[in-house]
């Protein structure tokens, strides 16, 4: 075989190669390549819906990561426990403040809320007698963090709670820890106008900078990480 024909086989070759990402718009194989630098972290996962399905965090897990997974749709303990024994599923719903709420779960469960604004927009896609209605109280990412990781490293926080995001991170703290990286969902964010975001203000606010952006979700990193020292200075916030 010629020199031309044995690097024309190596192409099919490089068909069975490849990333498989789980989580949507690729967002996972994003924050891997983000987080080269981390050998088995550990993250946060609010809103963590299925261990495989749409996941931030399984391609990681794949990897020898984990980490607290938190849902308050408590049907996907038993499969996380199945699937990722080694992360901590803990079923919550997570706001600003601890408070009394009323949280729905839809027929695509990846809409469940406790946020009123955003339910009011879900119910009208189903009707009525579909929608599983619970009453429940929220707690806090720093009543989490107190309770479950204070003294550990957070490499990766992802967020996804239809519309209790922000509150998520104003709960949180963060004037006392800062993940590595924050990936959260931000709808509609045009990077045209990125100011206009509350979720974008709040982060860079508290030192950190936009790096990445899908369609469906932001990604952040806290630039003064030691594991994140490889992105180029030039990306950060000025």
């Amino acid at each position: 075989m010629g020199l031309y024909e044995q690097r024309k086989s190596t192409l099919y070759n490089d068909l069975e190669v490849g990333l498989t990402s789980h989580s949507i718009d690729g967002t996972d194989i994003i924050l891997a390549e983000i987080l080269r630098d981390v050998n088995k972290g550990f993250y946060i996962d609010i809103g963590a819906n299925h261990p495989i399905k749409h996941s931030n965090t399984y391609y990681l897990y794949k990897l020898g990561w984990k980490g607290i997974v938190i849902d308050g749709n408590d049907v996907f303990k038993d499969i996380f426990k199945e699937i990722r024994p080694n992360d901590q599923f803990i079923t919550a719903l997570i706001s600003s403040t601890v408070k009394e709420i009323n949280f729905k779960i839809f027929p695509d469960d990846t809409m469940s809320s406790a946020n009123p604004e955003q339910i009011a927009i879900y119910e009208k896609r189903f009707q009525k007698s579909e929608i599983i209605s619970i009453n429940g109280k929220t707690t806090t990412l720093s009543n989490i963090r107190k309770e479950q990781f204070i003294d550990t490293e957070v490499h990766l926080l992802s967020v996804d709670i239809e519309g209790e995001d922000l509150n998520c991170l104003i709960g949180s703290n963060f004037e006392n820890w800062k993940p590595g990286v924050v990936v959260i969902e931000i709808k509609h964010l045009s990077l045209h106008n990125i100011k206009t975001s509350d979720i974008v203000n709040f982060l860079t606010g508290h030192g950190y900078s936009l790096i990445s952006k899908t369609p469906l979700n932001a990604i952040f990193i806290f630039p003064e990480k030691d594991y994140l020292s490889w992105i180029p200075k030039s990306l950060f916030k000025k």
